[in-house]
């Protein structure tokens, strides 16, 4: 008779639920006010670097003024249902560079927002270590997640 333990059997499981969970886009709340300082944090929870591009052209509104705010993220909005990007901040002239997470690392992000309604977080992610990431649009290699819905306004 084949004596298994349980453990070896939920070993597996559990594996395949901690990667999804390594590298998270986490908002500290579930309600903002228009303009109000949203912070997303990056957490890169693996044992190796990740890449990410940070559009370093990216704004945000602030009181009748607007202060830069480069972003990895891109927002998203849920509108009748459907998911839909946010355009911040300029659409010209924008750089967006590769930016790495060590492994273990957070980092955050600050930004402000002035629509309304259901939000989002989308971060695009390489892993390792790698300075040579063309920042102009998704590779075969590119990791998508998201954060939890939240709501402006």
């Amino acid at each position: 008779m084949l004596n298994i333990s349980p453990r070896w059997l939920l070993a597996p499981l559990l594996a395949v639920s901690s990667l999804a969970a390594q590298v998270r886009v986490v908002v500290p709340k579930r309600q903002f006010k228009p303009e109000e300082q949203i912070l997303g944090r990056l957490e890169n929870r693996t044992s190796r670097p990740i890449t990410v591009c940070v559009q370093f052209g990216q704004w945000s509104p602030k009181g009748g003024t607007i202060e830069s705010t480069p972003s990895p993220f891109f927002v998203e909005r849920n509108r009748n249902g459907k998911w839909s990007i946010l355009l911040n901040g300029p659409d010209v002239g924008s750089i967006s560079q590769p930016v790495e997470v060590e492994a273990g690392e957070s980092k955050d992000f600050p930004f402000r927002l002035n629509d309304e309604g259901a939000m989002r977080l989308r971060l695009d992610y390489r892993f390792g270590s790698r300075p040579d990431v063309k920042c102009d649009g998704p590779a075969k290699d590119t990791k998508h997640i998201r954060s939890g819905i939240f709501t402006v306004g």
